[in-house]
Formats: structure tokens, sequence, C-alpha cells
């Protein structure tokens, strides 16, 4: 039995190390479990507009309804709404929003360790890097991740590992699995189109330079290109025979001068992007500083390691450069005269950040391990940057932490459900028959608590919508260049802007009352709205329906009604 224990102890290593690892993930995912609705969430770009795409359309009937038919709670057609085929959109019509959440946070984590695991101990550092393996698995699932992303960052690990092992010669269907399913939890406009140009770099790389030509690798990318089209088929279907004229069509970019633009792609850098946090500042980028002055000080030139490490470093600063320049001064001419580069955003490779730089963080340990003389030292190294991104990620990043640090809502207390019950039982009328509008708050909120809103916070929408609301807002804008500059340039936010108030939808309870804003009240109610909603008490306003305050709410609300 003696010669076998020292067998079985080596055995049980990778399960202990896996465990502890799973054991951690847990731990960070479960406050969500315990806290319910009073757990902190993101509420920009989330709680505001994607976290209610998905319920409104839920709600509305119409998910596998034509392009063409309405979703009655925004007027507005099917086809300006998210794929059916999309996780969120089928977890909504089982789940409600916070419980979709929930279920999303803990897949996503899961599917980011199994992933980045996979593709370091399989296809880049080997089993004898065990440890390692795990340890940045593990960083790399703590990321604060984007949920509408769903696996948009947290899977590209997985995807990446399936396409390398068709580039070795593998050919499991799992790996045909993985590269057919991923369209189903990401998003071809914002991830998926640049990491298929990366592995298209890489096929491009493999001819030229390997003199080889994969056709299974090639054959990967059609059937993973063919799956997106076929998911975002709306989106493709809108673009060749519009179902309705974007808003988008009267977009215009704001372009900064070279400094700044220089400026911003070295924050983003060092400091990634909000929807693709990689966290590299405080100890990756230290890491990999280090390896490369150990291997110069080494003179272990010739480290295949080494040279990946500095390949992928580089491409991480092309592409912060490219995320710089592309809305600077330096690219206008060229961008205004093709107009698909106006309506396009190419410097998303920035979604490939978070994967990159773990990569990096991975070959920037191994060299350091292997070049510390002392075994045990070096993996004590290891151990302690792992532990410290780790920290720096799970806890000093975790997404309630920060939304709790950020602005102090909960998720209750943001949608305000008893409160706005109340507001909806006073008016006593089918929530069909009348429209509302929202001053001072976002009007996700009234959307949330099943109100048929004229405002809302979309990336796709028809261009008569935004035209009709501009009508409203017009004199307000005038009064402020920036909110103006803000809708017409842009314009996702439809919202009842207010130059007073300008674009603060998170101020504290008590607000000190305002004059009534110049909107044209005509306009107002040929959109159908009957009620505006205000966080602030109005004066010379139409006549007060009523003031609404709950102790569970973030907000007061003074309720006016449109009289004809």
């Amino acid at each position: 039995m003696r010669p076998n224990s020292p067998n079985r102890r080596s055995l049980t290593l990778p399960h202990i190390l896996l465990t502890g690892a799973m054991l951690i993930i847990l731990g960070h995912w479960i406050p969500y479990v315990i806290m319910g609705d009073g757990a902190y969430l993101t509420i920009h770009d989330y709680l505001d507009s994607s976290l209610l795409k998905a319920k409104v359309l839920a709600d509305s009937g119409q998910v596998f309804a034509p392009s063409s038919s309405i979703i009655a709670q925004y007027d507005i057609p099917r086809g300006a709404l998210r794929s059916e085929f999309q996780m969120p959109t089928l977890l909504n019509m089982f789940l409600s929003p916070l419980a979709t959440h929930i279920v999303l946070t803990l897949f996503m984590q899961a599917a980011a360790f199994l992933g980045m695991y996979l593709l370091l101990m399989r296809r880049i550092l080997g089993r004898e890097a065990r440890v390692l393996c795990v340890g940045v698995a593990l960083c790399y699932a703590l990321l604060p991740f984007w949920t509408p992303g769903v696996l948009g960052v947290a899977g590209l690990p997985l995807v990446l590992y399936a396409f390398l092992g068709l580039r070795e010669g593998e050919r499991g269907w799992h790996l045909w699995a993985i590269l057919l399913l991923f369209p189903f939890f990401s998003s071809l406009v914002t991830v998926g189109f640049f990491f298929l140009c990366m592995v298209a770099g890489l096929f491009v790389y493999d001819m030229l330079v390997r003199r080889r030509f994969n056709v299974a690798f090639l054959f990967g990318m059609a059937a993973m290109s063919a799956v997106y089209l076929a998911v975002e088929y709306r989106l493709v279907l809108n673009s060749i025979n519009p179902v309705f004229t974007s808003h988008r069509q009267e977009a215009s970019p704001v372009f900064v001068p070279l400094t700044a633009a220089l400026d911003r792609a070295w924050d983003n850098f060092l400091n990634g992007q909000y929807h693709a946090h990689s966290l590299q500042s405080e100890v990756i980028l230290p890491t990999i500083l280090l390896a490369l002055l150990l291997s110069l000080w080494k003179r272990q030139f010739r480290d295949r390691h080494l040279w990946l490490l500095i390949a992928t470093v580089s491409f991480c600063a092309a592409i912060s450069l490219f995320y710089g320049l592309w809305s600077s001064v330096v690219l206008e001419p060229i961008r205004t005269s093709v107009p698909l580069l106006l309506k396009f955003n190419f410097s998303r490779f920035h979604w490939l950040h978070p994967l990159l730089w773990f990569v990096a963080f991975a070959l920037a340990l191994a060299l350091i391990q292997r070049q510390i003389p002392y075994r045990r030292l070096g993996l004590a190294c290891v151990c302690l940057a792992i532990a410290l991104q780790a920290h720096w990620a799970g806890y000093k990043n975790h997404p309630i932490l920060e939304a709790r640090e950020k602005h102090g809502i909960s998720y209750a207390a943001f949608f305000a459900t008893p409160l706005f019950s109340e507001i909806k039982r006073d008016i006593g009328q089918p929530v069909e028959d009348y429209r509302v509008v929202s001053l001072g708050i976002h009007p996700a909120i009234a959307a949330y608590n099943g109100f048929h809103t004229a405002d809302w916070y979309l990336t796709y929408y028809p261009l008569e919508k935004k035209r009709a609301m501009r009508g409203v807002i017009a004199k307000e804008l005038e009064k402020s260049a920036g909110l103006k500059r803000y809708f017409d340039d842009w314009g996702n936010r439809l919202y009842l802007f207010s130059a007073e108030l300008d674009r603060d939808f998170l101020a504290r309870r008590r607000t000190d009352a305002i004059q009534m804003p110049e909107y044209d009240l005509d306009r107002l109610r040929a959109l159908g709205v009957t009620y505006i909603f205000s966080r602030v008490e109005l004066y010379d306003a139409p006549p007060l329906f009523g003031e609404y305050r709950h102790p569970g709410s973030h907000w007061d609300i003074n309720v006016y009604k449109l009289t004809d």
C-alpha cells in the first residue's frame, strides 16, 4: 500500500486546487443570493437599460413575433429589441430580472474559470503549471463581468481553447459544440466580430508563416459566423430590408484632439474599459514588468513564453492605441468619408483585453517561476501574485461593493416597486390606456413597474421617436450645449431632459423645487402621455396628481397630470 500513497496524494492535488477555487467562486457569488433585492447592482448601462430590454420583451408576449410587430409598452417594433435566441431573453421568460441576474452571474463565473483553466493547461502552459493555471483561472472568474454581455468576455478563453484545439489537429465534438453555442451567449456587434477577426489573423499567420492551411480551423470560423448571423437574424434582415429607420442614422461622433485621444489610449491600456474590466493596473502590469526584467537579467531571449508574452502585451497596446485614435481628429477624414465607419464601432477590440491580459499574466508568472532559482520561492512568488490579484478583483472590485460605493442604491430602492404600485392604484386605469414620462429619474424605473412609457434608453429604435421627443424638449436643449450635443449626436437616451437637472438621474431624495421646464406639452400629449413622474417639485406645472413617498424607495415622486 505504501508505494501507492504518493500516487494517491498527487492525484488528489488537482481536486484540492479545483475544489478550493470553486468554493472561493461560490463565496464571491453567494452575497447575491443572501442579499436578494437588497443587493447593490450596477445602474449605468444595466439597471437603466439592458435589464429592462429583456424584461419588457419577455412581458410583451412578442418574443417570437415578427420584427414589425409592436411592443406596446414602448410603442416600438419588435425588431428594435434583442434576439429571442440570446440567453437573457430566454431566462426572462421564466425568471424575474433579479433571479436572471443571479443565475447569469454564477454561470459566467463558472464558464470563465473552466475556459481559462483549460486554455492555460492544455494549450499554453501545460500540466506541470497546474497551480498557476488554477490560480489565474480563479482570478479571471472573479472579474466584474458586465452581466448583459453574458459570455462575451467570460467565455472567450473557452472559445479560444476550442479554436486552438482545431489548430492543433484535435477534432473532439466538444470543440465544435463550444464554437456553435457561443453565439447564443454573446453579441456579434460587441465581441463576436472582433474575436473572429483575431482568430482570422491567426489563420492568416499560419498560412503565410507556417505554410499551413487548416481546413478545420477555417470551417470553425465559418460555422461560428453562420450561427452568429442566424442568432442576430433580425438585425441582419433589418440592415437589408429595414422595418424602420434607426435613430442612429442621425448620430454624429465627436472627434477629439490627438492629445486627448492618446490620454484615452493610455488610460485604456492601464485600466481597461467599463464594459470589459480587465483590472490589470495593480498586479498584472507589475508582474509582467518583473518577468521582462528577470528575462533580460538572465538573458533568456529564446524562451517561447517570453516572445508570446511580448506579442500579447504588444497586441494589448495596439488595441488601446486604436481605441484612443478611433474618436480622434486623426481618423476623422477617413471615418467621415466611409459611412460604415460612422455606423459601426470598430474600436471594440478592447473587449478582447481581459482574455489577453490574463494570458499575459499567466505567461509572466511562468517566466518568474522558472527564473527564480529556488523552486519553493518561485512557487511562493506565483501564489502571492495570484492572491493579490484575486483580492483586487474579487474583493476590492466586487460588483456589490463597487455599486454600494458608487451610488449606494439597492435594487429594491432603485425600482421602488411599492411606491409605483401605489401610484398605479391611484391612477386606477389599465396601463395600456395612458403613457408616462419621467423627469429626473431613469425611465427604466417606470417601465420596470409596468407603466407604458414614451421615454427609454435603447441602442436601436425608430428615428421618428427621437424626432418626436426632440420636438417636446427643444427649448430645454437650446439652454444647454452639452445636453443638445448629447441628444442630437447620440440619442440612445430618449429622456425628458431638463437644462436645470441636466443628466443627474441619481440625486438624493430631497431636491429643491424647480420651475417647470419649457416643454411643448401639446407634442407630449400627442405621444399619448398623460402623467409626468418627477423626482422634484415643479412650479407652474400641470395639475399635481399626487405626492408619493415610501421608506423603501430612493425616490420621492411627484405625479403631474396633463389635462386637455
